[in-house]
């Protein structure tokens, strides 16, 4: 296997970071967001691989509420959204939002899955951490579904991230990490669902333009995007995006 390999089987439509950022841009310029008009909210992985994405996402839409959590997935509530939307900017008696929520994973040179390189760091490295452990827990029978609901104060962010995951793994001694990353990726589409609702939730009407996926950090620092959902619900119209 290679990178590239990897890459066809499992994203053949991914986009190079880049193209994915001004791509945000050009597909909901036609109606009328841009930046200064509209509230970043920014859910990344808390990986520091994930910051160079994150500022050319700022770059495009300026400063972002952050929502970032392990693997990508929303931890800050109703509250935390609920302070976001007061802070998007009112054009025209209503506020928008562009919301990106992002799972994340690495692949290497030699197209294995969860490996990456970061500066400093001698030999491969792992990504995502948090993914790979419960993907660990699960193969050797650690995690049981009987035992959630269930949150480690200690460790807030990754028992939710068990508790939200395993009763969706079907064969847990037979998962695989793609599985796992796919999952995880589907319940940030269901979390921005959620997060629409809280946004909507005040005097002043608001819109929402959602892109959802996994972002994929390459050999040599090179960014991909595999997206997920795509769309600008204005008004509770559903607009699909195409990037």
């Amino acid at each position: 296997m290679s990178f590239t390999n990897t890459m066809a089987r499992d994203f053949p439509h991914a986009l190079p970071a880049n193209q994915f950022v001004n791509s945000t841009q050009d597909c909901l310029a036609p109606h009328g967001v841009h930046r200064g008009s509209a509230l970043p909210l920014i859910a990344t992985c808390r990986d520091e691989l994930a910051f160079a994405l994150t500022a050319e996402l700022q770059r495009a839409w300026g400063p972002a509420f952050n929502m970032a959590g392990l693997a990508g997935l929303l931890t800050l509530g109703r509250t935390g959204v609920a302070a976001a939307r007061g802070h998007a900017p009112i054009v025209g008696g209503r506020r928008t939002f562009v919301v990106i929520g992002l799972t994340h994973v690495g692949v290497d040179d030699a197209g294995v899955l969860g490996n990456c390189e970061r500066p400093g760091v001698p030999g491969p490295s792992h990504t995502c951490g948090a993914l790979m452990a419960l993907h660990d827990e699960l193969r050797g029978g650690d995690v049981h579904t009987s035992d959630y609901p269930y949150l480690d104060k200690y460790d807030p962010e990754q028992s939710r991230l068990r508790e939200r995951i395993t009763p969706r793994v079907a064969d847990p001694a037979n998962t695989d990490l793609l599985a796992i990353l796919r999952i995880a990726r589907d319940l940030i589409d269901q979390d921005t669902d959620a997060v629409i609702k809280v946004l909507r939730d005040d005097d002043v009407p608001a819109d929402v333009a959602v892109f959802t996926g996994i972002h994929i950090h390459g050999p040599r620092g090179a960014d991909y995007v595999d997206l997920g959902r795509c769309f600008f619900d204005r008004n509770g119209e559903i607009v699909p995006l195409s990037l």
